[in-house]
């Protein structure tokens, strides 16, 4: 009597077989597969993809959020958030840094107006260093005491000159150097109050 062959109990059985090998080859103790190497993958709005820690911690989440940007957030090994990376409404970047209390140390993006930035922090999260573009246009460098006030701006003026601004523990100008009204250099002396004392300039 001739057998009947079965296409279907076949294929049945070498994909059991197949799925079978695979998970035995998948790290047992963990109960993991053990590398998974694909060309995409395409989360809905609303999802993300998280990593986890062998506590099964979440250590990165990559999401995006309900206005269209995304985010990629990175936890330390206390739970807290470390870094942070991603868009804001607006449709900047900008990146985020954390200490291990949850406070921001460092903040560069994208301004109001589409300028970059750098800015850093004390652990009291007070500002201590500005750099980035100036409201006049140019490029600058400012440094902030520990009560907040302006200590040091070095940059350029609204007329494209550069120059170098210190101030006292009060925030009064206490020296300037740069370039006078005519562009040739010049340096000034102030006293606490931060009231000019003393001037030296070239002449045109």
């Amino acid at each position: 009597m001739k057998k009947h062959f079965d296409v279907k109990s076949v294929l049945v059985g070498v994909l059991g077989t197949l799925l079978l090998m695979s998970l035995i080859s998948a790290k047992q103790n963990e109960g993991e597969m053990g590398a998974l190497s694909v060309s995409s993958i395409t989360i809905r709005q609303g999802g993300g993809l998280r990593i986890l820690s062998h506590a099964g911690e979440n250590t990165v989440l990559i999401s995006g959020s309900s206005k269209g940007g995304g985010s990629i957030v990175v936890r330390n090994s206390l739970g807290g958030t470390s870094a942070r990376f991603g868009s804001n409404s607006e449709g900047q970047g900008g990146f985020v840094a954390y200490n291990s209390e949850g406070k921001v140390s460092a903040h560069m993006g994208t301004g109001e107006f589409g300028e970059g930035f750098i800015r850093t922090f004390d652990k009291r999260q007070a500002p201590t260093v500005y750099m980035g573009a100036s409201s006049q246009g140019g490029g600058q460098l400012t440094t902030y005491n520990e009560v907040g006030k302006e200590t040091v701006f070095l940059g350029t003026g609204a007329s494209g000159n550069g120059f170098l601004r210190t101030a006292n523990e009060y925030g009064k100008m206490s020296a300037y150097i740069g370039t006078g009204k005519s562009s040739t250099g010049m340096v000034l002396l102030c006293d606490r109050d931060g009231m000019t004392r003393w001037v030296e300039k070239v002449d045109s």
